[in-house]
């Protein structure tokens, strides 16, 4: 099943970055559908960690995994707004407030399952994700710029 999900989660990513709206959330929704899926829907609740120290902020930022697959959602749906037509002053919002948005609802759904640690601090790397999928992006416009 996990193979099958991961095929389905490739071909919505590769749909979206061609511009199709539908498989763009559909995207979205399979990725979150995983955690759900990961306790077999035996829901065990969690509170949410809301309160971090400045020590704790520093610390999440070595959390490499979330800092890449952000910032690989970030070109993502920066590449899917631009494919869209969205004016270009616009898809680095739109990109960022959609990363950002997928962050927070992952944090829900592990506090909501219980399948990991729903955490604010969390979004920190997500954030760092964020801005280096613009870093890239932005890179990638100098070398070939869009018409």
């Amino acid at each position: 099943m996990s193979v099958f999900a991961a095929l389905v989660r490739v071909a919505l990513a590769l749909l979206a970055l061609r511009g199709v709206r539908w498989a763009y959330f559909a995207f979205i929704a399979a990725g979150l559908a995983y955690f759900p899926m990961h306790v077999g829907f035996h829901f065990q609740p969690r509170a949410c960690q809301l309160f971090f120290g400045p020590r704790l902020a520093l610390h999440s930022l070595t959390n490499f995994p979330h800092i890449i697959l952000f910032g690989i959602f970030f070109l993502l749906s920066a590449i899917h707004f631009r494919v869209s037509r969205t004016s270009n002053d616009r898809v680095f919002l739109f990109a960022t407030i959609a990363t950002l948005t997928v962050g927070a609802l992952v944090e829900i759904a592990e506090g909501v399952t219980g399948a990991g640690n729903c955490r604010l601090h969390d979004l920190i790397p997500d954030s760092a994700g964020a801005l280096l999928g613009a870093t890239v992006m932005m890179i990638w416009l100098m070398i070939r710029p869009l018409s």
